[in-house]
């Protein structure tokens, strides 16, 4: 195997392809603490309906013929019982390492006397910014996997013709790879196309003699791979598959946006300064990084030995562009970066061969420019990787609080998710065309699926949405609404409903934990009352420049939606310095059927800079003026500015 990716040249060139995909490994690290969310969720409501036999057969409930999108999948489940978290989004940062290694040695094999330009190949796959949609989620696993075997087929093909004591065996083992790329996802019907991009490669550098071109187009086996992928392409249209989504009528501004969003692709290292200028001028900035990077590989051709790098890379980027752009609608291509990870590889060859190749701007050997250039788009693309990973951290968030609070909380206990974000977006995207943005749900997904699979207990769970407790954001977002919080009545009686709800913060949303509603406790003897609301049990602790509140509250009679309780933080000389106001649980009384419930309200409160928090005064008051409801204590004393006074526990 030493001989299979060359590198018996030295320790040196194995660093040189080892360095980019522990880059892609160390960028994408976060995505091994995100959960489950997307397309994962459909995936794995798919698999539940397959088993080995039926997983390689067309299923009417997926748009595609891609078995092994499922074969993962029910691997996991047998193994693990499951889907943990952590393996799934590993799959998929592990195979987008090894797919920057296979891509750097590849570069290496073909082109041995340029390592350095495999280097910066690797890494320019590693860092290409519209990976990340791809790599973050494991449901697009697909185009990492289709890639990955795309990348070793042309290995195990150049390793098979090199000759170096070839035999059928080889060749068996470069269709078995394309067996498998077709069995991930149509694309891979590319394969012949690009081995013979290869093929025509070593043509440029034999100085175009026609005759050698002839000798390789027939005694080499890609236009065989190429006919058996024509093949499949034309079997592929009589499967029985919904081919879901179906490609919409395209308008001639249609087709338009489908190419400037490509072609801002190709001119990435350009196109990124468009978020300097204003959005208007997004197009214009597109068409310009167009022209730049036209000119930059025309004088990069003019040397004959960039001409085989070139022709890879453009032609790979070209027709990995034609079958996402040809097919599919532009909404949905503008919505999914994931379909670019592909062309990505074509993308980095090119880029590689323009700035590492020997020209005027990039000599053969390592240079300040080369690497200057590098600096230059290498940098950005970290950077605007980086804040989508955190844009999927802030946006899933949620999930790992639920999973905190409900650790050790019995299976019938449901689960209310107020404004539970679908997806998060900035206010204005860095590259022109396209969205920029980061998912978690989408009309088709279901919040059940999501807790199910990532707290690995299967709870009732509703999704609502409540407009008054929303807030309005500095940057885009929608609220996955599913149910209504009227369902809660068809709740069994005895049941316990947690409350969690998503605040849209300056820096993101977070969701925090409201309390939970029960089954009234006839034993249970009132504290304090407040003419509506009686007062159970209260508790305040102090920890980490914070007080929660733990309040229990129990409804008398109808109560007016405009009534509300106030919890105030006061200091050892009673004066105020925080508060936390609302109605329990942070619903007004007519929203849902809180009627013979015990209500146990969660409520955290920051205690300001220098403060001292003392006692928390407690009390319910109609919002519309102000005015306190009459309070008494458990001896129906009448209560100091009808406040009961709760001291406040320090840590332990």
């Amino acid at each position: 195997m030493k001989q299979f990716f060359i590198l018996r040249t030295g320790w040196q060139r194995v660093g040189l392809i080892v360095i980019p995909m522990g880059a892609a490994l160390l960028l994408y690290a976060p995505v091994l603490k995100l959960p489950l969310i997307y397309d994962t969720l459909l995936h794995i409501r798919i698999t539940g309906e397959l088993d080995w036999r039926t997983v390689w057969l067309p299923t009417s409930s997926f748009g595609f013929y891609r078995p092994l999108t499922f074969v993962p999948l029910l691997l996991v489940q047998e193994l693990f019982g499951g889907y943990p978290p952590w393996l799934l989004q590993g799959l998929n940062w592990g195979q987008h390492g090894i797919n920057v290694f296979l891509l750097s040695s590849l570069s290496l094999r073909l082109w041995p006397d340029r390592p350095w330009q495999a280097m910066l190949t690797g890494l320019l796959f590693a860092l290409f910014p519209f990976s990340y949609q791809a790599v973050a989620v494991y449901g697009h696993n697909v185009h990492p996997t289709t890639a990955g075997l795309l990348l070793l087929g042309l290995h195990l093909y150049v390793w098979a013709e090199s000759g170096e004591g070839g035999s059928r065996k080889r060749w068996l083992g470069v269709g078995a790879v394309f067996g498998l790329g077709l069995l991930s996802h149509e694309s891979a019907i590319l394969f012949g196309g690009l081995a013979g991009l290869v093929v025509v490669g070593r043509w440029l550098l034999a100085a175009g003699d026609f005759r050698r071109l002839g000798d390789e187009v027939w005694r080499s086996p890609w236009l065989f791979f190429l006919v058996l992928g024509v093949g499949y392409f034309v079997l592929y249209q009589f499967l029985p598959i919904s081919r879901a989504p179906q490609a919409a009528a395209a308008s001639f501004a249609a087709w338009l946006l489908k190419g400037l969003y490509v072609g801002q692709a190709a001119a990435y290292p350009f196109t990124w300064l468009a978020h300097f200028f204003p959005s208007a001028w997004g197009s214009g900035v597109v068409l310009l990084g167009a022209a730049a990077t036209l000119l930059l590989t025309i004088l990069a051709w003019r040397l004959p030995h960039n001409r085989p790098v070139l022709l890879l890379g453009w032609g790979w980027w070209a027709a990995a562009s034609l079958v996402i752009t040809l097919p599919l609608s532009a909404d949905y291509l503008l919505h999914g970066p994931r379909l670019l990870y592909l062309s990505a590889i074509g993308l980095a060859i090119a880029w590689g061969g323009i700035i590492g190749g020997s020209s005027p701007l990039a000599p053969s050997q390592p240079r300040l420019l080369p690497y200057l250039l590098l600096a230059l788009i290498l940098i950005p693309n970290w950077l605007f990787v980086r804040a989508r990973l955190a844009e999927y951290a802030r946006l899933t968030g949620g999930v790992q609080v639920v999973a905190e609070v409900m650790a050790a909380i019995p299976s019938e206990d449901g689960l209310v998710l107020i404004n539970l974000p679908q997806w998060l977006g900035q206010p204005r995207y860095t590259y022109p065309i396209g969205a920029e943005l980061t998912q978690m749900l989408g009309d088709y997904l279901f919040a059940e699926e999501l807790m199910a699979h990532n707290l690995g207990v299967d709870h009732p769970v509703l999704a609502v949405v409540v407009p008054e407790l929303g807030q309005t954001a500095n940057y885009q977002f929608a609220w996955h609404e599913q149910h209504s919080l009227s369902q809660l009545a068809q709740w069994p009686a005895a049941a316990t409903h947690h409350f969690f709800l998503t605040r849209y913060e300056a820096d993101g949303p977070v969701m925090v934990y409201l309390g939970y509603s029960m089954a009234q406790d006839a034993a249970a003897t009132p504290i304090a009352s407040f003419t509506l609301y009686d007062l159970l049990d209260a508790e305040a602790l102090a920890c980490d420049h914070k007080v929660t509140a733990r309040l229990v509250w129990r409804g008398r009679a109808d109560i007016p939606p405009t009534t509300s309780i106030f919890v105030q933080l006061l200091d050892p000389a009673g004066h105020l310095i925080a508060q936390a106001d609302g109605p329990p649980l942070s619903l007004r009384s007519d929203l849902w059927p809180w009627r013979g419930r015990d209500l146990v309200d969660m409520r955290s409160i920051g205690v300001p800079e220098g403060g001292q928090a003392a006692y928390l005064a407690v009390g319910v008051y109609d919002y519309r003026h102000g005015n306190r409801l009459t309070g008494v204590d458990a001896d129906m004393r009448l209560l100091p500015d009808n406040a009961l006074l709760i001291p406040i526990t320090p840590c332990p």
